[in-house]
C-alpha cells in the first residue's frame, strides 16, 4: 500500500523520535519490526542559489577554532559533473557555498538535488580540482518544522551542523552546552516557506552509527523565530552525515568487486562494492570501464558490521542507462532464500551477495522507463517460496 507524504513524515518523526545519534543493534530491530520503516525524503522543488555567508562560532565556547573567512570566489558558481576520480555532486541549479573549509582544500557546499525524493544535498567543493563529494543524507523540512539536522567535522576543529526548516524568512538560534549563536541562512527560491540553515561550533560531536556506547553526546537544541521573535519549531534530534566520506578517505575495501553487467548512459558498466574498517562500512557505485580500477559515482550507504537483518534498506538506487531507462537497485539484509525485482516494463535483473556477509543482497532491475520506476517492487521468499519482506512495507 503507498503511503502518503504526510504519512510517511510522521512514520520517520515517530520512529526517530527517541533515538539517540548513536542507533544500538536493540534499538533498530525493535522498531524495524514493530513498523519496518525506511528514512524517505520528501519533495523539495526548489532550486538553491549562491548566498554571501558568514560563518559563525558559538559565543563563549572554550579556545577553539573561530570564524573561516569564505574562500574567495571567481565568477559563477562551478557546474558540477563527472570528472577524473568519478565524484560529482549532480542536482539543479547554482551551489549554495558556505565558506566553511573542510580540511586543507576543500569547502561544505549544498544543492538542490533536482529529484522529488531527496531535497537538498550537501557535499564538498574542492576549488584547485573543481571535483566534488557528497555527505549522506537529503534535508526535507514538513510546513512549521525542522528537517533532520545534520553535522560533520570539518577537520579542522570545528563541527558544522545544518539542516532546512519548512518556514520562510525564519532566524535559526543553535545552543550547545549553554551556549548560543545565529546560524547563517539561505531562501530556497520556488518553494515557499523554506529555509535553510547551516553553523560552525566547537564542543561535543555526535558520534557516527555505530561508536561504542558510553561516549559523550552533546547538548544541543535549534529553535526557529519569525521577524517578531516568535518561535516557530525547535529541534534537538541530529545525524552524523560524514560517515561515507570519513570512511571512503580511511577505508579499505571489503569483499569482492559485484559487477551487474549493466550498461550506463555515460560508458562503462554499473559495478558495486563496499569499503570500510571493523566496525562499519559503505556502499559504493561505479563504472567499469575495463580498464583497471572502476570510476566512483557516489556512495549509496552505510552499513554496521555485521548489518542488521532488517529486511530491504533505504528505497531505491537509480541510474541512468542508454536510450533514457534506468537499472534500479534495492539492498536487503536476512535469511530469504531469494531476492528478486519486479516491474511491468523491463529488460532484465538479477541478485548480487556480498562476499564478506552474504545475507545482504542487492538487487537490480534494467531496462525501466524513467517514468516508471516508482513501480518497481521487490519481495525476499523464503525456501518454501512464501514471501518473508516486500519493498511496499518500507
Amino acid at each position: 500500500m503507498m503511503r502518503s507524504i504526510e504519512e510517511l513524515r510522521r512514520a520517520m518523526r515517530d520512529e526517530t523520535r527517541d533515538l539517540a545519534p548513536r542507533v544500538t543493534f536493540a534499538q533498530v530491530r525493535q522498531r524495524a519490526r514493530r513498523r519496518r520503516f525506511t528514512l524517505l525524503a520528501t519533495f523539495l522543488a526548489a532550486v538553491l542559489v549562491p548566498v554571501g555567508a558568514t560563518v559563525t562560532a558559538l559565543a563563549g565556547s572554550p579556545a577553539g577554532p573561530g570564524p573561516l573567512p569564505p574562500p574567495a570566489r571567481s565568477g559563477a558558481a562551478p557546474v558540477p559533473s563527472d570528472f577524473a576520480t568519478g565524484t560529482e555532486f549532480p542536482g539543479a541549479g547554482e551551489i549554495v557555498r558556505t565558506g566553511i573549509a573542510y580540511g586543507a582544500d576543500e569547502e561544505f557546499v549544498l544543492r538542490y538535488s533536482g529529484d522529488g525524493m531527496n531535497g537538498v544535498w550537501s557535499g564538498l567543493y574542492n576549488p584547485k580540482t573543481s571535483q566534488y563529494r557528497r555527505f549522506e543524507g537529503g534535508l526535507t523540512p514538513a510546513p512549521g518544522q525542522f528537517s533532520t539536522i545534520l553535522e560533520i567535522e570539518d577537520r579542522r576543529g570545528g563541527i558544522v551542523d545544518y539542516g532546512v526548516v519548512g518556514a520562510a524568512g525564519v532566524r535559526v538560534e543553535v545552543t550547545s552546552d549553554g551556549r548560543q549563536a545565529t546560524a547563517s541562512t539561505a531562501e530556497v527560491p520556488g518553494m515557499p516557506g523554506t529555509t535553510l540553515f547551516w553553523v560552525r561550533r566547537t564542543g561535543t560531536a555526535v558520534q557516527p552509527t555505530g561508536a561504542p556506547a558510553g561516549g559523550p553526546t552533546p547538548d544541543l537544541v535549534f529553535t526557529a523565530r519569525d521577524a517578531n521573535g516568535a518561535v516557530i519549531a525547535t529541534g534537538d534530534g541530529v545525524q552524523r552525515s560524514d560517515g561515507s566520506i570519513v570512511i571512503k578517505d580511511t577505508a579499505v575495501r571489503i569483499g569482492d568487486l559485484m559487477p551487474t553487467g549493466v550498461s550506463l548512459a555515460d560508458g562503462g558498466k554499473l559495478v558495486l562494492w563496499f569499503a570500510g574498517d571493523d566496525r562499519s562500512t559503505g556502499l559504493f557505485a561505479g563504472r567499469d570501464t575495463g580498464g583497471g580500477e572502476p570510476v566512483e559515482l557516489r556512495g549509496l550507504g552505510r552499513f554496521n558490521r555485521p548489518p542488521f537483518d532488517i529486511g530491504f534498506y533505504y528505497g531505491r538506487f537509480e541510474f541512468d542507462e542508454p536510450g533514457g531507462t534506468h537499472v534500479v537497485l534495492w539492498v536487503y539484509v536476512g535469511p530469504a532464500s531469494g531476492v528478486a525485482l519486479s516491474a511491468p516494463v523491463s529488460t532484465g535483473h538479477g541478485t548480487l551477495r556480498w562476499s564478506a556477509h552474504p545475507e545482504l543482497r542487492i538487487a537490480w532491475i534494467s531496462g525501466v522507463p524513467a517514468q516508471e520506476t516508482s513501480k518497481v517492487t521487490g519481495v525476499a521468499t523464503d525456501a518454501a517460496g512464501a514471501v518473508v519482506a516486500d519493498t511496499k512495507d518500507r
